[in-house]
């Protein structure tokens, strides 16, 4: 069953939504289709780790607005399964093959389950979806036991959400402190002391090696041989490019889809483009030959970018200002640019002590990155200033 698209999108995500309004902004008038896997329409992912956790928002709430003059045909609830190149077309999962001119690929990621014994057992989840959010909501009722394998920053923000329901809530990390990859240690250990004054446990140095249970989870057995117990499981180690997909289509695969600097798939004919979570191209202002990035600012602002890319044959690079933010109890952490590249951060106002806090990201003599904590006015100058120094 063939279905002729010219303007195909793979992935009805943020990205996918924001690459549909900039080829519509840049008055393309072609027929545009847009891919799920999920049978819901594009929506904000970020409230999946509190206010879904924590009731203060309905599934509904998350959908993004989307204007009658999109004038988008959908095809939700079924997986691309396959990319020819050649001919030019897109297998889905339910058998139909889409033809295209122009393909995007922002089909995201995948959370990373290890081979553990038990992995399949109820009572263990994932956090991507908001059919996810939904499972793990039901479960989380007050005084239950929730095992939380993942210091990152969805295994922290789900720590906060479960502590706020009444859970019992131990986190469990094989590095030193949360958020290693991304914070410097100061910072960490201003988010642990957080987490701890609200009961929250931490386990560090330790992994996992089996999920106990058989009707429903019951525990997490450790490297040094203790069993932590536990009714509910959360998963938060990471993620994986979605591109089982593309294998064997010709495209280059590196942990994502190997992009030009204007984020143009490599071997795609030049009619292929990806962006958001699953593209990885040059950042050409900071000498990087495999970036990628899976922050909510960057999957908008790409996916327009790399719309245009293919719409207009636009060799501009693509050079964003890298971003992100969490929510934790009543801390509120920004940041711009790669702090997780510093050799030193300086504080130039507030303190540690206070939580509340401005500070500068340096290695060497150059500025690489600013982190807010409970200051994000003061963010607003920085931004500015290294949006501009990107041009």
């Amino acid at each position: 069953m063939e279905v002729c698209a010219r303007f195909l999108i793979v992935g009805a995500s943020l990205a996918g939504l924001r690459a549909a309004e900039a080829l519509r902004n840049s008055n393309y008038k072609g027929e545009i289709a847009i891919v799920g896997a999920e049978t819901h329409l594009p929506y904000n992912r970020p409230p999946l780790s509190k206010q879904i956790l924590l009731g203060s928002q309905s599934p509904e709430d998350l959908s993004f607005p989307i204007s009658d003059d999109l004038d988008v045909t959908w095809h939700l609830g079924s997986a691309a399964t396959g990319l020819n190149i050649a001919d030019r077309e897109v297998t889905l999962e339910n058998g139909k093959v889409l033809s295209y001119d122009r393909l995007l690929i922002a089909t995201g990621v995948t959370p990373f389950l290890p081979p553990l014994p038990n992995i399949d057992v109820p009572g263990v989840h994932s956090l991507r979806t908001i059919d996810d959010a939904r499972q793990l909501c039901a479960e989380m009722q007050p005084d239950r036991r929730i095992a939380i394998v993942g210091a990152g920053f969805i295994g922290c923000e789900v720590a906060a959400s479960a502590r706020k329901r009444g859970l019992d809530v131990v986190v469990l990390d094989q590095m030193d402190r949360p958020m290693a990859r991304v914070l410097p240690p100061s910072l960490s250990e201003v988010f642990r002391t957080a987490h701890e004054e609200e009961g929250v446990a931490f386990r560090f140095g330790v992994t996992v090696t089996a999920l106990e249970g058989t009707d429903h989870v019951t525990g997490v057995t450790l490297n040094t041989g203790e069993t932590i117990e536990a009714d509910i499981v959360l998963i938060a180690i990471g993620s994986r490019p979605t591109t089982d997909w593309l294998e064997g289509s010709g495209l280059v695969l590196e942990k994502g889809v190997v992009c030009d600097q204007s984020c143009r798939a490599l071997n795609g004919d030049n009619r292929i483009a990806a962006a958001g979570d699953i593209a990885v191209w040059p950042h050409l202002n900071y000498g990087e030959d495999r970036f990628r990035i899976e922050h909510w600012t960057n999957a908008a602002e790409q996916g327009a970018a790399a719309a245009r890319a293919l719409l207009n044959d636009n060799d501009a690079p693509y050079v964003p200002l890298p971003s992100f933010w969490s929510d934790q109890f009543s801390l509120k952490l920004q940041s711009i640019g790669q702090p997780s590249r510093a050799e030193r951060i300086e504080i130039v106002a507030g303190s540690l002590e206070d939580r509340k806090l401005v500070a500068e990201c340096w290695k060497g003599d150059q500025r690489v990155g600013v982190i807010a904590l409970n200051m994000a006015p003061k963010l607003a100058r920085y931004r500015i200033q290294m949006e501009q120094e990107l041009q």
